[in-house]
């Protein structure tokens, strides 16, 4: 910290000042009456006049007055002076040791700060190293399961039909959790910045009308509506993952949407985009709850009144869609309902005609880093 001060006025400065304060005024007073004795008098031998007193008494008597209350005001103003100079000094050192200790201080919490982020960081990488350690072993025995379930359902017409609901209850389940299993690796894969992404032209009608039928085909009793402009230019993303962005909205609609409502799944044509929204009919999302939805295993409500899920499935749509050039938004309310005031999410992705030229081909794997949520809000499964 620089300290800009005024310098102090030397102590000798102040000493002769204080001996010409008294010896210049008895200068002057005998150096006029020398010079007018030797004008008036010893050169004319005149007698004493009114002109000579009044020019003793001017010369003699007020000059040297007014110098000596100069001077005395002027010594006055160089002690004030070197006071205020000592004061600031002063503040100025005590200054200078409050910054110094505040500095140390802050070092002492950014080296903190440092240690613990740091900390965070191992944990972290800790905990993506576990959480795909886990899932890569549970998929082999997963794999098992699901292939005995699929050698059993070849015969599935010979077993009595209380066994066939067992069965297609197993099956379903099975493939949710593979697809749970699936999820958190590709979110690992994401945080990693490992996730290959093979870029294409990919047609969104038919990429959505089978998202729609394989999620009717598990929840039968739902209503999906699907609309789609006629000749939809194609979207340039990888068909899968955006396939699956659509399930896992189509999912998150459906768990919080009450059997028989219906859910519309609405694509729209901009200039160099094309929009995707998926409309329910369920309790909507909070105003306070809108900022933090995105994030990972977020969930609506409390443990005893959310819905099922994990926590996983806005989080991995937000980071596929950002990974693809895209963005995803949510708003809520919808409908002027109370208790079923809907919500719509809303995913972009830029049109393949509208890809710069240097955009690689889509059988070349591209890999992506760990993209930051953006503040859009949202809800999760």
């Amino acid at each position: 910290m620089t300290q800009i001060q005024p310098p102090p006025p030397p102590a000798s400065a102040e000493h002769l000042l204080g001996i010409v304060r008294w010896l210049l005024p008895l200068v002057l007073a005998l150096l006029a009456a020398v010079i007018e004795w030797s004008e008036h008098i010893a050169s004319s031998e005149d007698d004493l006049t009114p002109a000579f007193a009044g020019e003793v008494f001017l010369f003699a008597v007020v000059g040297p007055v007014a110098v000596a209350i100069t001077l005395r005001w002027v010594s006055q103003v160089l002690a004030g002076y070197r006071a205020t100079a000592e004061a600031l000094e002063t503040m100025n050192h005590s200054l200078g040791a409050m910054v110094a200790d505040r500095t140390r201080h802050l070092e002492a919490a950014t080296a903190q700060l440092a240690a613990a982020n740091e900390d965070l960081r191992q944990l972290d990488r800790m905990k993506s190293e576990f959480v795909s350690l886990v899932s890569h072993q549970l998929r082999a025995p997963l794999t098992n399961i699901n292939g005995a379930l699929e050698m059993v359902a070849q015969d599935a017409d010979r077993l009595p039909t209380s066994s066939r609901r067992t069965l297609q209850i197993l099956t379903l389940e099975s493939q949710r959790l593979s697809r749970l299993i699936q999820t958190i690796l590709d979110v690992s894969r994401i945080e990693a910045g490992r996730l290959t992404l093979r870029l294409g032209a990919v047609a969104m009608e038919p990429l959505l009308a089978r998202a729609c039928a394989s999620t009717l085909e598990a929840e039968p009793d739902r209503r999906l509506a699907l609309s789609v402009p006629a000749a939809l230019p194609p979207v340039w993303a990888d068909e899968m993952l955006v396939e699956e962005v659509v399930r896992n909205l189509l999912e998150n609609a459906i768990h919080y949407s009450r059997p028989g409502t219906p859910i519309d799944v609405v694509a729209h044509l901009d200039q160099t985009s094309i929009s995707v929204a998926i409309t329910d009919h369920g309790p909507g999302v909070p105003s306070d709850e809108q900022a933090q939805i995105f994030r990972s295993f977020h969930r609506l409500g409390d443990a005893e009144t959310t819905t099922k899920g994990y926590g996983l499935g806005l989080y991995f749509a937000d980071k596929l869609i950002i990974a693809l050039g895209g963005s995803i938004t949510v708003e809520s309310p919808i409908w002027s309902e109370p208790d079923e005031p809907g919500s719509r999410f809303t995913f972009t992705l830029p049109m393949a005609a509208a890809e710069p030229d240097d955009i690689e081909p889509a059988d070349d794997p591209r890999r992506i880093d760990d993209a930051p949520s953006t503040p859009q809000k949202g809800r999760d499964d």
